[in-house]
């Protein structure tokens, strides 16, 4: 599956507040939640990497995952289903 750039960008700046040493594995989990968010698409894009963000964060993270994303400027009210 391709990802698009705006994707994998929006991707790379999620997880640069994880430590340098956890960021290899967070990211391989993380990754994996997008693709099966993604799955039957022909690409990946920026709602898969938020909704994939979303569901791979558990308990407390996903709070700061949450947080994070509102940052950024997303409307995290759309992913209430992810939630």
């Amino acid at each position: 599956m391709e990802w698009q750039q705006d994707a994998k960008e929006l991707l790379d700046e999620l997880l640069k507040p994880i430590p340098v040493f956890a960021r290899p594995m967070a990211k391989k989990g993380i990754e994996k939640s997008i693709l099966a968010s993604a799955e039957g698409k022909e690409a990946v894009t920026k709602d898969d990497v938020v909704r994939g963000y979303i569901a791979a964060s558990s308990g407390n993270m996903r709070e700061k995952a949450i947080k994070m994303l509102k940052v950024k400027g997303f409307d995290v009210s759309e992913y209430e289903n992810t939630l």
